[in-house]
């Protein structure tokens, strides 16, 4: 079977409009899900759920995103990913899974009410999304990005539909977890694998090995930082109700680095191309992200200070407000780990992944060092080391960005 490619034509190749669209829709879409839970339950009764989104959230985005964007380099530099790599994609998602699993189980008494249901779903999870990202991954290297758009958005509108559906059955919070589990089946109505053939170019010499192993190792630095912040309360003596304020509060300002994990499948290939010129233009481009970006996180910090509690309490009920501090922290972090991840995809790029693993966990020693010394309350403590951290591992990507270069013999389409 011969597939027509998309033509080339950068940000404006076929596709992209409906990448955003299903991108925005999968946002809204996880926001109305937590809101429909949050609301439905309570904030003690909601609380396992704030946990298994938490550690799938940090499992999937340490193993699984690295995974993807593997796939969508080498994709997009002609080679047959499925084929030739099968073995380190069944490794990623059985391990994934047996992490997953074995975390929820070990943990049940102390943070999923002692339920063993959590651990079936969390395994179930990281399973069902490893299927997602590698489809997402294969159609974003072959340019199929209107494919990806009806990815995020059907995976976003069938876990809101079988939320709201199962909770008119029954209200309990193991129900909001199979509607989780169901969502990433969405992947395989696109029949992605029928786009994994290779174009006759010249291909990568990266070995899964060594990129995975560095990217893996510095996105669990980023993800203990961006997403571990209920798991951060939890460990400093916080009670139910401050982890699942902490949960939304973060889960709700963390939007625009969902929607750029969504995006970055789109963003990767053209960065690719750009590396043929020595990673001149990839500098310039990291620049300016950077400079942007710190900007907005000063922006970021004073609307969350001035409103950020409000809109929490807003959506969510009165009894999900969060410190106004902490709002203030939160928001200001968020922007500062979206300028570093937007930054840290010209690493990713060229092949450097080992700088983008040092830029997170210079990060992370950080943000541990503010949680130890910091004499503030628990919420306002995780909230500050939230924040150095993730402004660390910016300006350590912009280092690292000063010196990029392709690495390796590897040859972009024309």
């Amino acid at each position: 079977m011969i597939i027509e490619p998309i033509p080339d034509r950068g940000f404006r190749a076929p596709g992209t409009g409906h990448m955003l669209a299903g991108s925005l829709v999968g946002a809204v879409g996880a926001y109305l899900f937590q809101l429909v839970g949050g609301r439905a339950l309570g904030t003690e009764a909601f609380a396992p759920i704030s946990v298994l989104w938490t550690v799938f959230f940090i499992l999937a985005t340490v193993v699984l995103v690295p995974l993807e964007q593997y796939i969508t380099r080498e994709a997009s530099l002609g080679k047959r990913v499925l084929r030739a790599n099968l073995t380190p994609i069944a490794s990623v998602t059985g391990g994934a899974a047996f992490v997953g699993g074995l975390f929820a189980l070990a943990t049940r008494d102390m943070l999923f009410g002692g339920e063993v249901v959590f651990a079936v779903q969390l395994a179930l999870l990281m399973a069902g999304y490893s299927v997602l990202l590698v489809g997402k991954g294969v159609l974003a290297g072959h340019r199929q990005f209107k494919s990806v758009g009806w990815i995020l958005f059907w995976e976003s509108t069938v876990r809101l539909a079988a939320g709201v559906v199962f909770l008119a059955l029954v209200v309990n919070a193991e129900v909001l977890g199979w509607a989780m589990v169901i969502a990433p089946l969405a992947a395989l109505g696109t029949r992605f694998w029928r786009f994994d053939v290779p174009d006759h170019r010249p291909q990568s010499v990266t070995s899964a090995r060594s990129f995975l192993g560095a990217y893996i190792a510095g996105s669990a630095a980023s993800q203990l930082m961006l997403a571990g912040a209920p798991l951060g309360v939890a460990a400093l003596g916080g009670g139910p109700t401050l982890i699942s304020i902490t949960f939304v509060t973060f889960t709700l300002y963390r939007g625009p680095l969902t929607l750029i994990y969504a995006l970055q499948g789109r963003i990767l290939p053209y960065l690719v191309r750009l590396s043929e010129d020595g990673g001149a233009g990839l500098r310039r481009i990291a620049l300016g992200v950077l400079v942007g970006g710190g900007a907005l996180a000063l922006l970021g910090g004073v609307v969350g200070y001035t409103v950020g509690p409000e809109v929490v309490g807003f959506l969510f009920g009165p009894e999900f407000e969060p410190d106004r501090l902490v709002a203030a922290m939160a928001a200001a972090g968020v922007v500062a780990a979206s300028t570093a991840q937007v930054a840290g995809q010209v690493l990713v790029a060229a092949g450097g992944t080992g700088k983008l693993a040092a830029s997170w966990a210079a990060g992370l020693v950080v943000a541990l060092a503010v949680l130890v010394l910091a004499p503030l309350a628990v919420d306002r403590t995780v909230a500050l080391g939230f924040l150095a951290g993730e402004a660390t591992a910016a300006v350590v990507v912009a280092i690292m960005t000063l010196g990029v270069q392709r690495s390796g013999p590897v040859v972009a389409p024309a």
